[in-house]
């Protein structure tokens, strides 16, 4: 039995590819005067494992690199307000097994996925309307080819 935990990577350096975004969507008349980006990794870890983490993932080099990342677990299983996670579905189910990274198994993980968690803001710093974070995903932030957006009012392929 495993159970599902939401882990953020975020930058503490300056993230050109979310000000790059931001100038673009701006410039496709889409409202939003902070855009952040973070990786946000879904992991299936058994529960006597949830404890070292956050350790075992510090020390995955091609997760986290101290020098310009913060990593923390989120409590949340979703979406918040202003913010669209975006994903590749899954085409086929893979085998369950242990989970290998950088050629090292991550102890107690059986599943694990890499999403991307766009958080738009208004010029207040509140968290962007719903509206605006669906053009946003619409408009740039996924490709509905190979990607779904799921955001606070939207779960799900539409």
């Amino acid at each position: 039995m495993t159970v599902t935990r939401y882990v953020e990577v975020v930058l503490t350096i300056p993230d050109n590819e979310a000000e790059t975004a931001l100038t673009t969507l701006r410039r496709l008349g889409v409202h939003v005067d902070e855009l952040r980006r973070s990786d946000l990794y879904r992991i299936e870890v058994e529960p006597e494992r949830e404890g070292t983490l956050l350790e075992t993932l510090r020390e995955i080099e091609t997760i986290y690199n101290p020098n310009k990342h913060a990593l923390r677990l989120r409590s949340d299983v979703a979406p918040q307000p202003g913010e669209a996670w975006i994903d590749e579905p899954k085409t086929v189910d893979s085998a369950r097994g242990p989970v290998h990274i950088a050629g090292r198994v991550l102890p107690g993980v059986w599943g694990l996925e890499r999403l991307v968690a766009w958080q738009l803001s208004d010029s207040l710093g509140k968290p962007a309307s719903a509206e605006v974070v669906a053009r946003a995903a619409e408009t740039l932030l996924c490709n509905p080819a190979f990607q779904r957006a799921t955001t606070n009012s939207h779960i799900g392929p539409k």
